[in-house]
């Protein structure tokens, strides 16, 4: 059982070192390093991570908001393949098992266009894959918040069904989100989880969440909400995390969630963990 925090929150104000007890105070035992803006890492933070990883936190990593796997632009497409390289070899030398990548836009988003840029991705991955040395390293496509991004549901299950080392990120906010808030019961959610489940069993036990709540429009994902907040009308923060947490009890999950409330990752987390263990 795994739950722990999208990078350094901010209500922790002390050095890298001080983090992990910090968090452990918490019942916390998960960090996802967010190397959003490129797979960076000083020698000395390397030093600290892996030590983490060796003392029981549990370490995923976030790839670069830039990696496009499924772009129209060969050259986009090249750069990204190579970037993900760099970040399997770093996640291998510090202890990573698992990193989440956005599968990307700048597809035409039309049936034919997004079948396409999906077929892309997955030969994409299936080159680079066959190139490294991938083991204890496994790869999570994570949904997309926006409608127009890549990264449905469908199109995760698809990833991973065809991608060996493709496992699904489920960020329970961006479905809610780009399916203009369709996470209304526990049922629904339930609903959701058992067709993965179903689809890519081998692959299920190993599943991967973000989760947090999330304000949203007509085009999916506006902005992460700060834990506890409502949304713009005044209604409760959504998607619920109390049915999120129940449905993984009658599922029998041990997960691996990871907060990315904004600015409260800390918060949403140990309230999740809490109510997992209660």
């Amino acid at each position: 059982m795994v739950f722990g925090v999208a990078g350094v929150p901010t209500h922790y104000k002390g050095k890298l070192s001080g983090l992990f007890p910090w968090l452990k105070e918490m019942n916390l035992n998960g960090v996802e390093i967010q190397c959003t803006y490129g797979f960076k890492m000083s020698d000395e933070n390397k030093k600290l991570y892996k030590e983490m990883g060796e003392n029981g936190f549990f370490l995923s990593m976030h790839a670069p908001y830039y990696i496009n796997l499924g772009s129209l632009n060969n050259q986009v497409v090249g750069r990204s393949k190579s970037n993900m390289k760099e970040g399997i070899e770093l996640a291998k030398s510090i202890g990573v098992t698992r990193i989440i990548f956005h599968p990307g836009g700048g597809h035409e988003n039309t049936i034919e266009g997004r079948q396409h840029a999906i077929k892309q991705l997955i030969d994409a991955v299936n080159e680079f894959t066959s190139e490294i040395d991938m083991v204890d390293v496994r790869l999570y496509p994570e949904i997309g918040g926006k409608t127009a991004s890549l990264g449905s549901l469908d199109e995760i299950i698809e990833i991973c069904k065809n991608c060996k080392y493709c496992y699904p990120c489920i960020d329970i906010a961006h479905l809610h989100a780009r399916e203009i808030g369709s996470l209304t019961s526990k049922e629904i959610l339930k609903s959701k989880l058992q067709k993965i489940k179903d689809a890519i069993p081998e692959k299920f036990k190993y599943i991967h969440f973000h989760a947090y709540t999330i304000n949203y429009g007509e085009k999916g994902e506006i902005k992460h909400l700060y834990f506890g907040d409502t949304m713009p009308d005044g209604s409760a923060g959504s998607p619920n995390l109390d049915d999120f947490i129940a449905v993984l009890k009658e599922m029998n999950i041990e997960p691996w969630v990871i907060s990315e409330a904004l600015d409260s990752q800390e918060l949403s987390a140990k309230y999740m963990h809490d109510l997992y263990v209660k």
